[in-house]
């Protein structure tokens, strides 16, 4: 090509748009679909709505071209980045159904159950994947701890410990079966071995992300108020929109003591609810908490009854619903006018 029709070119299109013109030759072998190109230069200057519409008009033209695997994952993480959970689960689920041993298809779907703490939904994913595609450290790592988050249940804690023990010892060093290892040994094995060894983890300067936020949230269970809040600030740092890191900084607000402020917690929780698209039954709960701490009653029942609908919409259910369902009886019994 000469350098003039390249300078042409460049009038035309931007810089970012030709390097991935030229690199999707170069990968695929054929000429591009320009809407993808055009999603590409998008999607990394996280213009994710714009890049979302590129890639569903590739797909609607080229739903069959091989690399609509990529385009579709990419679609998903756009979906997932401006909200639209339900459609980055679609997308991701579909894909799974497609390409059964696509292993990241797997994972992304993981990751955003668990990000709406639908715990049970993430270790179903993955107990597929695992069937379907050679376990490693990163499928099992991510198995464990979903089973954990989830409290069980013991048959598939002992298949995930199976598993795990069948991994080689190169892929037992996975940064994520590491940290859901150790919350195996605090929840089922020693303690205090087990604590020892997250906080070693946690406290170093390139934590993992997964090993910060289990320490704060074992910090928060033993009421070290100053400290969980330390950690909890780091996996913010982290991850700033995160429910789960937002809905543990929240409660910790409303532990008694000099840094009681359910005004703040109520402001945090706000932020995980809308964060997990008011799905997340762990975040309503506080949110509701929160609410009757600063004494507004209605809202608090209104709160706590739309926890425990987003709760039974779970396969497991939410865990902490009879401490919900004791929250509404509460709320009821002091607002006559309760909502139906």
């Amino acid at each position: 090509m000469s350098r003039l029709l390249v300078q042409y070119m460049s009038s035309i299109f931007s810089y970012s748009f030709l390097r991935n013109y030229f690199e999707w030759i170069k990968t695929w072998k054929s000429l591009p679909v320009i809407s993808w190109v055009r999603a590409a230069e998008c999607y990394k200057e996280e213009k994710f709505a714009l890049a979302a519409e590129l890639y569903e008009k590739g797909l609607a033209s080229h739903p069959f071209h091989e690399a609509s695997y990529c385009a579709r994952l990419d679609l998903a993480h756009c979906y997932f980045k401006e909200g639209r959970y339900e459609d980055a689960k679609q997308e991701l689920k579909g894909m799974i159904n497609l390409i059964p041993e696509l292993k990241e298809a797997y994972v992304r779907l993981a990751r955003i159950h668990i990000w709406l703490g639908e715990y049970l939904e993430a270790v179903w994913t993955m107990r597929r994947a695992l069937r379907e595609i050679k376990p490693d450290g990163e499928l099992v790592g991510i198995f464990l701890g979903a089973v954990l988050d989830n409290g069980g249940p013991g048959y598939l804690l002992d298949e995930a410990r199976e598993a795990y023990r069948k991994l080689s010892d190169k892929e037992k060093q996975n940064e994520k079966l590491i940290v859901s290892a150790i919350k195996l040994e605090i929840y089922k094995g020693d303690y205090q071995k087990g604590r020892s060894k997250l906080s070693s983890l946690a406290s170093g300067a390139h934590a993992p992300f997964d090993a910060v936020l289990a320490y704060g949230e074992v910090l928060l269970r033993e009421g070290r108020i100053s400290i969980a809040r330390q950690h909890l600030r780091r996996a913010l740092q982290a991850a700033p929109n995160h429910p789960k890191v937002l809905t543990l900084f929240a409660s910790s607000y409303l532990k008694s003591g000099p840094y009681y402020n359910p005004d703040y917690a109520k402001q945090l929780a706000t932020s995980a609810c809308q964060n997990s698209n008011w799905s997340s039954p762990e975040a309503l709960h506080i949110l509701a908490e929160s609410y009757k701490a600063l004494d507004d009653r209605v809202t608090a029942l209104a709160t706590a009854l739309r926890a425990k609908e987003a709760g039974s919409k779970l396969l497991s259910n939410y865990r902490d619903v009879k401490t919900i369902e004791e929250l509404i009886k509460a709320l009821s019994q002091s607002n006559p006018n309760r909502i139906p």
